[in-house]
């Protein structure tokens, strides 16, 4: 199957759906993670980009005395007759529309669109959230990757009915 084109610079909510509609159930991300390492690759600038198995990773180094990191997970639950995304008036509704597919469109327009950030960023998206901890692959980073856990403040996109959790 080819590698789904996303765009980075369109609207997250345009975003979001095309994140919906490449189907991303845990341990079968490899085409979405193959569409975000091509998109951060091509249409952002100043990032450094790594992959460690389906997670793709992202980050400036622009020696700006602080770090932020904005993570999401890739993976969905699995799909239950809700791909590909639809509309219904505001709504937009599919497999992973709010978890967490929403946020890592934001984090990911974000990392295309801001051309002057106060703070160095890293984009952290990673695989298997929705399964067992051993399968996580922020525990896989945490491993191979450490330094780029590394930052001044983490936001994870992942929905908690508005509340901050720490």
């Amino acid at each position: 199957m080819p590698v789904p084109q996303l765009d980075l610079h369109a609207d997250p909510v345009e975003l979001t759906a095309a994140l919906v509609d490449i189907p991303s159930v845990s341990q079968d991300e490899t085409l979405i993670a193959d569409a975000v390492e091509t998109a951060l690759r091509e249409q952002t600038d100043g990032f450094e980009v790594v992959r460690n198995g389906n997670c793709v990773l992202a980050r400036t180094n622009r020696g700006l005395g602080s770090r932020v990191m904005l993570a999401g997970h890739l993976d969905t639950v699995p799909i239950a007759d809700n791909v590909p995304s639809r509309r219904d008036g505001d709504l937009l509704w599919g497999c992973g529309t709010s978890d967490m597919k929403a946020g890592d469109a934001v984090f990911l327009h974000l990392a295309a669109t801001v051309t002057d950030p106060a703070h160095d960023l890293t984009i952290v998206m990673y695989d298997c959230e929705e399964i067992a901890a051993a399968y996580n692959g922020l525990g896989r980073i945490e491993t191979e990757l450490r330094d780029w856990l590394d930052a001044d403040v983490a936001i994870l996109g992942e929905p908690t009915s508005g509340e901050i959790e720490v």
